[in-house]
Formats: C-alpha cells, sequence, structure tokens
C-alpha cells in the first residue's frame, strides 16, 4: 500500500512536468491549452521535483516528506488557481496529499 501511494504521489509530480515541458517548448502538450511562460514552467518544474522527493523520502521513511510534501502541495495549488479552469481537477490529488501530511504530524 505504501508503495502504491508513493507511485500515486510520484504520477502527480510528472504530471507537473507538462509544464515545464511545454513552457520550454521540449514536448508539444496537448492537453495544456494556456500559455506557460519560463518563469511559470520552472516553478511547475519545482512541484514535479517536490512531489518526486516527497515520494522518495517517505519510501525512505525520513520524516523531512512532510515538510517536503506540505511545500509541493502548496506550490501545485498555488500554480492550479493561476489555471482554475483548466487545472483545478489537480486539487484532489493536493487535498488527498494535504490531509495525509496533516496525518503524519
Amino acid at each position: 500500500m505504501k508503495t502504491a501511494f508513493a507511485l500515486f504521489i510520484v504520477i502527480h509530480g510528472l504530471i507537473h512536468l507538462l509544464g515545464f515541458l511545454k513552457a520550454f517548448e521540449l514536448a508539444k502538450v496537448e492537453e495544456l491549452k494556456m500559455p506557460i511562460n519560463k518563469a511559470s514552467g520552472m516553478i511547475w518544474l519545482l512541484a514535479s521535483f517536490l512531489f518526486i522527493s516527497m515520494a522518495i523520502l517517505y519510501l525512505g521513511n525520513s520524516p523531512y516528506y512532510i515538510g517536503v510534501g506540505v511545500s509541493g502541495v502548496t506550490l501545485s495549488q498555488t500554480l492550479i488557481w493561476k489555471d482554475w479552469e483548466e487545472a483545478k481537477f489537480g486539487t484532489i490529488p493536493n487535498i488527498i496529499f494535504g490531509l495525509f501530511l496533516f496525518l503524519s504530524i
């Protein structure tokens, strides 16, 4: 179960990677309709890094996954608010991760 949850976190992180790829025109990302500038692309990349790091730390039983996760969820939700119409469904995993992190404290 722990591995499955960590995989869910990684998948969410990889979805954030799409914003970076689109911003720097490294891949055609048809699913993302809104324009993403390079500064926002870097924030998408950071969110991706934070979620993937959270999963690794969680699997490694490091207590630091909580702080990294809170940072990732906060950053992710900020990106979602910025582009609500297109990204609103990302709020669902962020709520799940937020509750999980709260219960982990």
